[in-house]
């Protein structure tokens, strides 16, 4: 069910309970009325038959014995009230009814019987008539609501078909208001399908309403965030992918030049051996040969380094983090730095680990190209199943409001991110730079 159709129900239930209260209430003022009106003819007519009893007891008029003294029927205009005699036999002698059920040609069924029970609480007059002490028979004033529920239901029907008339104005009206102030959501849904289709500029104007100017508020924001978010991926995924083939030629040209030179040497010294007339000769080609090899070991080992930790697989994550600080503080002998390492690193995933390395590795890069620190601390700590870093230098520091031109920082930020880790960055100019990182520890799978 859409929010406008449920608005205009809840409005429509709310109007018709105050319709039923206000029928109620106008039924109930109208039985009130009747009653008034009818207790009022009845002590009004009680006073006059009494009044016209009593001076009967004085006559000897010859109609008094016929029973048909009161002339009843010239009181047919008191329509509240059915005045009947009747004898001592129960005979009726004389009334004033006209018409038994003048309304029901008029007046709805339900009505009627609302207005019925006004009768029950009106009580029937009974005037017993006696003359010369003898007793002619009985006076029975009943009170009779049938014309003035047609006098009360032509007042009800009006304010009824005033209230139907408010209750379907009032419903129309709703309907176009709520259609009005509902019509920017609209808006709203066209700006979500252009986001999900892929249109990131999509935005949300000001709107009157305060509660949806927050949302076109808040929804701009989020908008812009994702759009900054899905740019700087596209930049990070093109610098990753330039890293990536830029590391590729290095490896190219390095296997080229290095390995490919020092082939070439070994297999000039090898034939040289091969051709030697002496063992002199022989053994300064061998050991030309064992110094090319030297050099070619060392040049595997940088290049495995450079693909992966050395003594990471054997001695696990403590040892490799030693070993980069290590040969790191080797080209940076200037700059002391504190290592502080803690914890049970086994059994938890290798990617964590990696992630743990390269992070380091990384911000010490960072540190040797831009900060011109003098003091570097590095904290590895695992704890209640999460490893916390925290790597502080007293370098130059940046303004954390200007975004970095280069991708290590927003690198370092994804990497961490994807792992569903948290990564905190504090700086300010010649403040040097504070990262705080946290990486769950998942445990091998």
């Amino acid at each position: 069910m859409s929010l406008k159709l449920r608005l205009n129900l809840i409005i429509t239930v709310l109007l018709l309970l105050i319709m039923l209260i206000g029928a109620s209430v106008t039924i109930k003022n109208a039985r009130k009325n009747i009653q008034a009106e009818i207790a009022s003819t009845a002590i009004l007519a009680v006073h006059m038959l009494n009044a016209e009893i009593a001076n009967l007891k004085t006559s000897n008029h010859p109609m008094i014995r016929s029973g048909s003294f009161f002339k009843l029927k010239t009181l047919n205009k008191i329509r509240h009230l059915k005045i009947d005699f009747f004898d001592t036999s129960g005979n009726l002698l004389d009334s004033n009814r006209v018409d038994s059920n003048p309304h029901k040609t008029t007046v709805p069924d339900w009505f009627i019987h609302t207005m019925d029970t006004v009768t029950d609480e009106l009580p029937v007059n009974r005037q017993p008539v006696y003359i010369a002490n003898h007793h002619l028979g009985e006076l029975v004033i009943t009170p009779d609501i049938s014309y003035e529920i047609i006098e009360e239901w032509e007042d009800t029907k009006g304010i009824l078909i005033l209230l139907g008339i408010f209750f379907l104005v009032v419903n129309i009206l709703v309907y176009f208001s709520v259609s009005i102030a509902l019509r920017p959501i609209d808006n709203i849904l066209g700006a979500l399908t252009d986001l999900e289709s892929g249109n990131l500029a999509a935005r949300l104007p000001k709107f009157t309403l305060p509660e949806l100017s927050k949302i076109s508020d808040k929804f701009n924001v989020m908008a812009n965030t994702l759009q900054s978010s899905i740019e700087s991926n596209h930049k990070l995924s093109q610098q990753l992918i330039k890293l990536q083939e830029d590391e590729r030629k290095n490896l190219a040209q390095e296997l080229h030049d290095e390995i490919g030179q020092h082939l070439t040497a070994i297999h000039l010294d090898a034939s040289a051996i091969k051709s030697a007339k002496n063992i002199a000769s022989a053994q300064e080609s061998a050991n030309a040969i064992d110094q090319v090899v030297r050099r070619m070991m060392e040049i595997v080992h940088t290049m495995l380094q450079r693909l992966r930790p050395s003594g990471f697989d054997e001695l696990g994550l403590d040892s490799a983090l030693r070993e980069l600080t290590s040969t790191w503080l080797e080209r940076q002998p200037q700059i002391k730095l504190n290592l502080h390492i803690s914890g049970d690193f086994i059994n938890i995933d290798e990617a964590i680990l990696i992630s743990v390395y390269r992070l380091v590795q990384e911000c010490l890069t960072n540190i040797a190209r831009y900060a011109d620190a003098k003091q570097i601390t590095i904290s590895v700590i695992k704890e209640n199943n999460v490893i916390a870093m925290i790597i502080n230098d007293d370098g130059n520091g940046f303004d954390s409001s200007i975004k970095p031109k280069g991708f290590g920082l927003a690198g370092m930020k994804e990497r961490v991110e994807g792992l569903a880790g948290s990564f905190e960055l504090q700086t300010a100019s010649n403040e040097g730079v504070t990262i705080t990182i946290e990486l769950p520890c998942i445990k091998k799978g």
